[in-house]
């Protein structure tokens, strides 16, 4: 296994540092920082970018504080999670960066990114990072590799495993606290245990479904009230799946296995 991981961070500093800074100019040489947006298939808008842009001098401080730490925090978290599924096997590619604020992290293409702006302590870095490695080795691991997207019931079953597996690894932390990669949600995660019943029928009827909006609909800050409740659905599913079933086989499931188990659970 080898852990190959690009700090961006310093070019960004660079670039905000140059009082003749040139936006075009610099993601022109780093990509990269647009894939919050590119990974799926946008094009950040002139108005998005200048949202960006101003609100970097209020992170400045805190992306000086991370500029450092990209490379630890992923190159630790491969070190806690590849053993845990016996995927020493496989390479693990890392971009620490600054992005454009829409999301802490995310992988794509089999990379994996963390955007430091939005991750406030060692914490949220300690359980992200986790969670975004659980993803880039689950998608690789089966014999019929994963698709990134895939209909709700895989994307369900997912984000399931990387917090059910994070809330293993780092048991100290609520279970809130993995949902949202830092405190202050119990009150989240009470709604959600109020609506999981409701949420839990309505998933399994769109299951099936490849269209985004349906999965935005659960999964995202603009979908559905509890927001995100899709996250707490499948990790209560995968917490059900670990009594009978290890990290490793899980991490290995076909996708007609993962969905079959996500339908036979949550139509209990």
């Amino acid at each position: 296994m080898s852990v190959v991981v690009r700090n961006l961070v310093p070019a960004f500093l660079e670039f905000w540092s140059d009082p003749d800074r040139q936006w075009g100019e610099y993601v022109e040489q780093h990509p990269d920082v647009l894939n919050d947006f590119t990974r799926s298939g946008r094009t950040p808008t002139r108005e998005q970018v200048e949202k960006a842009l101003a609100s970097y001098p209020e992170r400045e401080t805190r992306i000086r504080a991370n500029a450092p730490h990209g490379r630890r925090w992923i190159e630790q978290a491969a070190d806690r999670v590849v053993p845990l599924l016996e995927a020493e096997h496989l390479d693990i590619e890392g971009v620490a960066m600054v992005g454009l604020g829409t999301s802490n992290g995310w992988v794509n293409d089999g990379t994996l990114y963390l955007a430091v702006e939005l991750i406030p302590d060692e914490r949220a870095a300690e359980i992200l990072a986790a969670h975004e490695i659980a993803h880039a080795l689950q998608f690789p691991l089966p014999e019929q590799p994963w698709s990134e997207d895939g209909p709700l019931g895989q994307r369900i079953y997912s984000e399931g495993f990387a917090t059910a597996l994070t809330a293993e690894l780092f048991p100290q932390y609520s279970l809130a606290e993995h949902l949202w990669f830092g405190p202050g949600y119990d009150d989240w995660l009470a709604d959600c245990e109020r609506h999981e019943t409701t949420a839990r029928a309505a998933i399994l009827a769109e299951l099936e479904s490849e269209d985004e909006q349906v999965s935005r609909r659960y999964l995202t800050l603009s979908g559905e009230t509890p927001h995100r409740i899709g996250y707490f659905v499948g990790t209560r599913l995968i917490q059900g799946l670990r009594r009978d079933h290890s990290w490793p086989e899980l991490a290995r499931w076909s996708t007609d296995q993962a969905m079959n188990a996500v339908r036979a659970s949550l139509a209990l």
